[in-house]
């Protein structure tokens, strides 16, 4: 019996253990310093994004059961001498050339922050972008 209840405190401690890097891993995400691509020098505007993950449920067909899928989308939270086509966008490859060729032909430079940003680092986002 004593081995039973020692492999039952190592099975806890374990999964305790296991939920604490979990809980960690998603603060870390979501703590983010804001990152920059695009024109990195002589830009004439900047487009500061927010981004997070938007998931959507499928049924299949037959009702055999449900799909999901996850996808990141930049929001546009902030602009500073640019206009952009659409407010969000997808992180799929089409839409990130798509950003590019617009960032080239207009010389932008783009900043993204975590959806959950705190003041600071939108301040740091738009110190990021070099341009008033």
């Amino acid at each position: 019996m004593v081995k039973k209840t020692a492999r039952g405190v190592v099975v806890i401690a374990l999964v305790a253990a296991m939920g604490c890097a979990v809980s960690f891993a998603k603060d870390k995400s979501e703590n983010q310093a804001p990152t920059a691509w695009g024109m990195q020098s002589g830009n004439k505007g900047c487009v500061i994004f927010k981004e997070s993950e938007e998931t959507t449920t499928q049924m299949q067909q037959g009702g055999g059961g449900f799909t999901t899928q996850s996808v990141k989308v930049l929001e546009v939270l902030d602009s500073i001498h640019a206009t952009l086509p659409h407010k969000k966008y997808t992180e799929t490859e089409d839409e990130l050339d798509a950003l590019q060729k617009l960032s080239v032909a207009n010389e932008l430079k783009y900043v993204k922050i975590p959806k959950k940003y705190s003041p600071q680092e939108l301040d740091q986002a738009k110190t990021m972008c070099g341009v008033q």
